[in-house]
């Protein structure tokens, strides 16, 4: 009798080990969050970290900084510097030089992956395109969408500004030192008497090529009317960005203007450990690990 009580609670004891897991809670938290910025597809991430990993449970979000140069530029500091970190794509050479410029000692770390993605209207009925296509789309070389298995129309290309990270990844791995062609423009008021051209923002008709990133086009701002344009038959999605079949491949990098900050070092080597990158995947990055 004593010996089936002995089997029956080792057997019960294996069983409670087998349910009774429980997800350790986050082993980081930070007391006093450093001054951030982001790219603006990468805000809303910036905010769940800070959800994440502060013990304060009313912190509200501030506005986001927007551009990606606009992050960067956070980090140069000439009077009272402080600890600053950001969540940002690549600089442009421009912004590197402007960082340069002002003795700016910045650092970055790779904690993640977007994509580079090429977005269309949904009424068009090409659904891939090869980097060459896109390369002499945006080269002036292919000009009608009939040329690339398309319907008989003329191609609008869209681009971003010219310091944004999105397109500095763009002109880096596709155009890959080719000048593009004069992008969609549009009039913008700024006084009375005074207006001045910008790049034009996407509108998804069935004639419009443009890129974007892929957080932003999931996970940030989706919008039904776009469709992804697939890459030598090849969709963007975790799976295809991880094992490298998708090529555009965009690192997001945690950066700053200190290599001395306990705070902002605690905060990289969480996001880089097993929790962190388990952490970023279930908000829309594709891990480095």
């Amino acid at each position: 009798m004593k010996r089936i009580s002995r089997i029956i609670l080792i057997l019960g004891l294996l069983f409670s080990g087998c349910t009774a897991k429980v997800e350790p809670e986050n082993s980081y938290q930070v007391e006093a969050f450093p001054l951030t910025a982001a790219s603006w597809p990468l805000q809303a991430l910036l905010n769940e970290l800070h959800r994440e990993l502060s013990p304060d449970p009313d912190w509200i979000a501030g506005e986001a900084s927007g551009s990606t140069q606009a992050a960067w530029r956070t980090l140069i500091q000439v009077v009272n510097p402080k600890p600053r970190m950001i969540l940002a794509y690549e600089p442009s050479a421009l912004m590197r030089e402007e960082l340069q410029d002002y003795d700016t000692l910045w650092q970055a770390q790779t904690i993640g992956y977007d994509a580079l993605v090429m977005v269309t209207g949904q009424e068009n009925p090409v659904d891939t395109l090869t980097l060459e296509e896109i390369r002499d789309i945006y080269a002036g070389k292919i000009t009608n969408w009939k040329q690339v298995g398309g319907e008989d129309r003329a191609i609008r290309i869209y681009a971003q500004d010219e310091n944004s990270g999105l397109q500095t990844a763009f002109e880096r791995q596709i155009m890959q030192g080719q000048p593009i062609r004069l992008p969609e423009l549009e009039w913008v008021y700024e006084r009375p008497g005074v207006v001045r051209q910008e790049i034009a923002a996407f509108d998804a008709e069935a004639d419009a090529l443009g890129f974007s990133s892929l957080q932003m086009v999931t996970q940030v701002n989706p919008q039904p009317e776009i469709k992804l344009v697939r890459i030598a038959g090849i969709l963007p999605n975790a799976k295809t960005i991880e094992n490298g079949k998708y090529p555009l491949r965009l690192p997001v990098l945690l950066a700053s203007n200190t290599a001395s900050d306990a705070t902002i070092a605690g905060i990289t080597d969480w996001l880089l450990s097993q929790r962190g990158q388990q952490w970023l995947s279930e908000h829309g990055l594709v891990p480095v690990q």
